[in-house]
């Protein structure tokens, strides 16, 4: 058995690279005992799953924060044999080990990191890798114990085996990162004025009381009799109606809203046929005059009138003076169609050491402008035993930090069908060294025909770009933008 202890720098002796080639040297098994396992760490060794004849076994951690359902799909296009523990418990999974056996050897990498963009191919870290050569009895007898061990933990000690229905289930019980844990329901106007919503019960205790209490007040009389009005009436008549008090019953008064509210038309202003019948039968005599009706139905008449002719003046008023204050700016927002998008705007992540001629763009970006990559009537080609859509453009690259342009007749855009992502690729990508965070912004001229512009973050020019990436990817920090 051999040990070695390896410092991980930025893009140098990554475990991303031990990862990539154990796999390339078609080891016979492959164990991933990882108990952080992000999407973003998935992407990277996801094309070096693709196609390889080695037996695959995961036992993961999931959590709310960082599993994705799209992940746990994905690794089950790949093997049966996944198993995963929940972290959002109080215990967790914690594992960052992979193992790779061959016939005459095998090599076993662990780290303190987790598996994630950052913690096998940017963060400053140490990694053991041990080797044990298979040709030993000593080595072999050993390995064959400690691998027996870690199987029977995930056996025995809180895994489940992952398939569709698993994935399902914890999707509905929100255990994986879920866009619907976050839908939070409408709150009610009560609940927006601050007051805290009351049970039923309470509130049926509350009408009782509440009832009870305008029983016990009494309700004010108002006495017309004593009001000295100049009305020629009979001595007789009037002596009558001073002796009878008019009563007005508050609980039959309705509250009307004000007549300048626009659109509102009250009850009274509508014509009723009882109204009209009232109407017909009112007979005016000689004899004495009801008052209280007198002034209550002629008051309510005069203001209607004098409102509506309010109403009229004020809308002139108001119409007069539009027209001669000076228009006020207006902030006008544009809505982007995104059937005519030309340009996509990015920030980059780190250039992959494998792939120094590419530039990936997720998937999610070409189901939402599918029209700026015209993938759909594209034919597909076998490349290194897949299937791809090859779409051949003409792609010029501008690398604005060095003032220098590249031309490539022969560059092409790949999907997989499946596959997390699309790619440019180009040649002149390998001239270029832009950074993380750099800005990448993609131009279609015509069908075939692009532009790669790339901004590096010193620049005064990387502000006004940045402004514009006001969108995040999907389980990642990096931002985009379109117009």
């Amino acid at each position: 058995m051999q040990i070695n202890i390896i410092m991980q720098k930025e893009n140098e002796n990554t475990i991303a690279n031990a990862i990539s080639e154990c796999l390339a040297q078609n080891a016979k098994k492959a164990y991933f005992f990882v108990g952080n396992f992000k999407e973003t760490g998935y992407k990277i060794i996801e094309e070096d799953l693709i196609d390889i004849k080695t037996k695959l076994f995961f036992a993961i951690g999931i959590d709310k924060k960082s599993t994705t359902k799209a992940m746990l799909d994905g690794l089950l296009d790949f093997t049966d044999d996944v198993y995963y523990y929940s972290n959002n418990d109080v215990n967790e999974f914690v594992s960052n080990m992979c193992i790779f056996e061959y016939t005459d050897r095998v090599e076993m990498y662990i780290s303190a990191s987790n598996l994630s963009e950052s913690g096998i191919q940017t963060d400053l870290s140490l990694y053991t890798k041990v080797t044990y050569d298979l040709k030993d009895t000593m080595d072999k007898q050993q390995y064959k114990a400690q691998i027996k061990e870690l199987l029977k933990l995930v056996e025995n000690d809180g895994f489940n085996k992952l398939d569709k229905e698993a994935i399902r289930k914890l999707v509905e019980n929100k255990e994986i990162f879920s866009t619907r844990q976050y839908n939070h329901s409408v709150m009610s106007i009560s609940e927006l004025l601050g007051k805290k919503p009351k049970p039923a019960e309470y509130k049926e205790e509350k009408n009782v009381e509440e009832e009870e209490t305008k029983k016990e007040v009494e309700i004010p009389k108002v006495d017309l009799s004593d009001i000295s009005i100049d009305i020629d009436i009979p001595e007789e008549e009037v002596s009558q109606k001073k002796s009878e008090e008019i009563d007005i019953d508050y609980e039959e008064e309705k509250i009307t809203l004000p007549k300048d509210i626009e659109g509102y038309e009250s009850e009274e202003d509508k014509p009723t046929e009882e109204a009209n019948s009232e109407d017909e039968d009112v007979e005016y005599t000689d004899e004495a005059l009801d008052i209280n009706d007198m002034l209550f139905s002629k008051a309510d008449i005069k203001l209607d009138i004098s409102t509506k002719k309010e109403d009229k003046k004020k809308a002139t008023k108001k119409a007069t003076k539009a027209v001669n204050e000076e228009p006020k700016e207006v902030v006008k927002v544009k809505k982007v169609n995104l059937n005519s998008v030309t340009n996509f705007i990015f920030e980059a992540s780190n250039k992959n050491s494998k792939e120094l001629d590419s530039i990936r763009i997720p998937n999610h970006i070409r189901l939402m402008i599918p029209e700026f990559f015209s993938l759909d009537d594209v034919e597909s080609e076998e490349i290194n035993g897949s299937l791809y859509k090859v779409k051949k453009i003409d792609l010029k690259i501008t690398d604005a930090k060095d003032n220098v342009e590249y031309e490539d007749k022969e560059a092409k855009i790949t999907y997989k069908p499946g596959q997390s992502y699309l790619t440019f690729v180009s040649e002149k990508l390998n001239d270029i060294n832009y950074e993380e965070n750099d800005i990448i912004r993609i131009i279609k001229v015509q069908d075939n025909e692009y532009q790669i512009e790339i901004i590096n973050k010193k620049m005064q020019e990387y502000k006004v770009w940045s402004k514009l990436c006001n969108q995040t990817f999907r389980a990642s920090t990096k931002k985009f933008g379109m117009m």
